[in-house]
This record gives C-alpha cells, sequence and structure tokens, in this order.
C-alpha cells in the first residue's frame, strides 16, 4: 500500500452507517467465519440494502474502519445508545483516516478558534493542497475522485454533528461522552480524543 493510501485510509467508503456499523461490530463479536459472514451479509441480507453488492461493499467499509479496535469498543459500539454509537463511528473513522483527523485536528480546530461560524470548500482546497506537497501521490488521485473524498468528508463531519448540513457547513457544538473518551484513551488514542475536540 502507498503512503498516500494508507493515510487517505477508506475515507471515500461513504457515511458513517450508524445502524449498519453496529450490526457489523456484532457480527466481528460473534468472530464469524467467512462462510458466516457471506451468509449473514449477502443471504441473509442483515444490512437490508437492496442489492448484494451494496450490502458487500458497505459491510466491507465498516469492516475496515473497524479493523483493529478492540472489544471493548465494539461492545460500546454495537450496544449503545445513537449518539455514542455515532461518537465511535467516527473515531474509528478518524484512526482509519489520518488525512482526516489531521483536517480535524487542523482546519476545523484553526476555524472554531477564530470563531468562525462556518467551514467553507475552500478549507478543504488549501489543506488538500499542502498534504499533497507532503505525499505527492495524492496528486495522481484523478479530480473526480478528489472532489469524492471531498464531499464525503464533509458528510463525514454532518453525520457526527460537527456541521449542520453538507450545503451551509454551519458548526454545531460536540461533547464526547466520557465512556467513549475513556475508550479512546484506553487505546491510547489521545490523538483522536483531540481530534473530535477541535
Amino acid at each position: 500500500m502507498t503512503d498516500h493510501k494508507k493515510y487517505l485510509g477508506d475515507l471515500i467508503g461513504g457515511s458513517l452507517m450508524i445502524r449498519e456499523s453496529q450490526i457489523i461490530a456484532d457480527l466481528l463479536l460473534k468472530a464469524t467465519t467467512s462462510e458466516q459472514w457471506n451468509e449473514a451479509i449477502i443471504e441473509n441480507n442483515i444490512l437490508q440494502k437492496p442489492s448484494a453488492a451494496s450490502a458487500k461493499r458497505n459491510a466491507a467499509t465498516i469492516k475496515k474502519r473497524l479493523q483493529g479496535l478492540d472489544k471493548a469498543f465494539l461492545e460500546k459500539l454495537a450496544y449503545s445508545g445513537t449518539e455514542e454509537a455515532t461518537q465511535l463511528m467516527f473515531a474509528a473513522t478518524l484512526i482509519n483516516s489520518t488525512l482526516l483527523a489531521d483536517f480535524m485536528r487542523s482546519i476545523v480546530s484553526d476555524a472554531k478558534r477564530m470563531f468562525r461560524e462556518t467551514l467553507n470548500v475552500d478549507d478543504w482546497q488549501h489543506f488538500w493542497e499542502g498534504k499533497t506537497r507532503q505525499y505527492p501521490t495524492l496528486g495522481d488521485i484523478s479530480v473526480s475522485s478528489t472532489y469524492k473524498v471531498s464531499q464525503v468528508a464533509f458528510k463525514l463531519l454532518v453525520d457526527a454533528g460537527y456541521l449542520e448540513s453538507t450545503q451551509h457547513k454551519r458548526f454545531l457544538n460536540v461533547y464526547i461522552s466520557p465512556d467513549v473518551r475513556q475508550i479512546l484513551l484506553n487505546l491510547n488514542r489521545d490523538d483522536i480524543v483531540r481530534a473530535m475536540e477541535p
């Protein structure tokens, strides 16, 4: 895997998919075999998707984002209410995509420190240009894919409650629950806590 792909993570995979993520976390906790996994995702359609292809794609995205996270994290995600599950899935996405975590720690944090009320597309563009200098192979990504990355990034911030909508990008306040904070600190991921508290 090239450096930029690891840095980008599976960001392009789409939104947080909270309900689906809780189902997948439960499935991962049961340590299913590949056959049981396919039976649950494809034959039983536990994600309730319109096609096997979309079910497989969504399940693969969520699984990648949850890769390497411990049992305590998965249990809390699977069996919590929507607010904590959303925070945990956003944390998992930030762990998977260092690029998005850096955006939160730098651009979002700076904007809030300057008491700005909104983000805009230029914020992402300046950030992306800076990261392209750091990771030159990011420049090899097509214009359409680059645009999709930015759209997904803003959608994830809306899903996680940091922005009012993808259209207006007005900041909202998010307060990390004590349990979510502790789970991240137990994983030695205070960098993710900082990203979630810009």
